[in-house]
């Protein structure tokens, strides 16, 4: 008869609960406990990063985007070039054309395929520390396994961003798809004017205003207040500053590549 009262062990969070995460984060959260759960949703997670850039490689898109520069720079050096420099220095400025676009090819493909997963693990400990230290500022007991747990699950949504953007790639034929505002600097501006400092600063800014990263913030936001680690304006003030500070980092990288 005492084993019949006995406490049922309350199962944890596991990979089966990863689809919960997208329409139902509080109800998963309330499972959330401070221990290491988060291991095997951290390997699907890399792992489904991983494939979603070995299929961007093999769309094709990032030779034949490469291709396309290429063959402005090259009609760039004959429009400059033809009737200033003789003909054998101008097939090696060709050739040079040639093996600069190989090298982005490579540089490209292993962006997307080696880069893409790096990024993803290093958000997730970046975005975790960032709220460890926030929690502790609180005095509140700082739980880092559920912290790691909330961003791990809250990554999910990044993957079907990038799912997103790949269907937007073959629906285009173009790497260059958005799932932000960004696009909107090009809209209202002429083609100069979008190639400005200016226009990168707003570009940047505008790629903050994205459904996914939006959703994402709200998912960690819910999972703050569930798990009683941070609550009110405490959660939304910190994932705020956490929101405008990736935008910032994103208008910075956008600004320096346009200046460059």
């Amino acid at each position: 008869m005492a084993a019949a009262f006995e406490p049922t062990a309350r199962r944890t969070v596991g990979v089966r609960d990863i689809p919960v995460v997208l329409v139902a984060p509080r109800r998963l959260f309330r499972r959330v406990e401070d221990v290491g759960a988060y291991g095997w949703p951290l390997t699907i997670l890399l792992t489904a990063v991983t494939l979603i850039g070995f299929a961007t490689v093999e769309t094709g898109l990032i030779g034949l985007e490469v291709d396309r520069r290429v063959a402005e720079r090259i009609a760039a050096i004959e429009s400059e070039q033809r009737d200033v420099i003789e003909r054998s220095a101008l097939r090696e400025l060709y050739a040079q054309a040639a093996k600069v676009g190989e090298f982005e090819k490579l540089l490209l493909r292993i962006g997307v395929v080696a880069a893409e997963p790096l990024r993803a693990l290093g958000a997730v400990l970046l975005i975790a520390a960032v709220l460890y230290g926030a929690v502790a500022l609180t005095g509140r007991k700082v739980e880092w396994h559920t912290l790691l747990t909330i961003c791990v699950y809250a990554s999910f949504i990044d993957v079907l961003r990038l799912l997103m953007k790949l269907t937007l790639m073959l629906r285009h034929g173009s790497l260059d798809v958005h799932t932000s505002l960004s696009p909107l600097v090009r809209m209202v501006t002429d083609t100069e004017s979008a190639r400005g400092i200016e226009a990168a600063v707003w570009s940047g800014l505008l790629s903050a205003v994205d459904p996914f990263v939006i959703w994402f913030w709200l998912v960690v936001i819910v999972g703050l207040a569930t798990t009683a680690q941070l609550r009110g304006w405490r959660a939304w003030g910190t994932c705020a500053l956490c929101w405008l500070a990736g935008a910032g980092l994103r208008c910075g990288l956008t600004v320096a590549t346009a200046h460059a």
